[in-house]
């Protein structure tokens, strides 16, 4: 079976992308990227797609987040939404680094205690492909239970769709998995990623 859309061009600036099919292989090993420059990768980042998980439940466009490094090391993470309605809804947390050896594998949380942040069951966020110039990233964790493609802008190019597809496959991920993000200026309404899927 091969795969030849990742989503309509016009709606989300994904051109139709030939890759080799829809699932990369199960048994790879879910890498983080070398090498993660938290300073380049703050600021804002939209959701281009993602595995759908129960916390975005009511989330019916814009999903996207705001990364800020903090002195201590850890990073400000503001995750928002726009609800039924036009409400727009954000909540905060925390990520901190998990591998002292790499910076690219991260936690978060998004529990606040009076002493801070609770890492008792934290969120795995291990970032597994990057764009040189991150305009692009995809985030997973190591049993591809969440998945998360981001872009600096809610039009992402032929190329940019081109990589992060690759880094999905490359780490085992089913993009048939994934559901496109509605973003104003970009996917009018959220759809699966594979035709024929809901």
């Amino acid at each position: 079976m091969r795969f030849t859309a990742v989503a309509a061009a016009l709606a989300l600036g994904l051109c139709l992308v030939p890759v080799p099919a829809t699932a990369g292989t199960p048994d790879a090993e879910v890498r983080p990227v070398r090498s993660l420059d938290l300073e380049r990768y703050q600021g804002r980042w939209v959701q281009v797609a993602a595995i759908p998980q129960p916390f975005q439940a009511q989330c019916v466009r814009n999903d996207g987040a705001v990364y800020t490094l903090l002195p201590e090391g850890q990073v400000k993470v503001v995750n928002s939404c726009t609800r039924e309605g036009g409400v727009t809804t954000s909540l905060e947390g925390r990520a901190r680094l998990t591998d002292p050896a790499s910076t690219s594998k991260l936690q978060v949380s998004f529990v606040r205690t009076a002493d801070g942040w609770s890492f008792d069951r934290p969120g795995t966020y291990w970032v597994i492909g990057l764009d040189r110039d991150y305009r692009w990233a995809v985030v997973g964790a190591p049993d591809r239970r969440t998945g998360f493609v981001l872009a600096r802008t809610p039009t992402p190019s032929r190329q940019d769709v081109l990589g992060m597809t690759r880094a999905l496959l490359r780490n085992g991920y089913d993009l048939c998995a994934f559901r496109i993000t509605a973003q104003d200026g970009g996917a009018p309404e959220p759809a699966p990623v594979c035709p024929g899927q809901r």
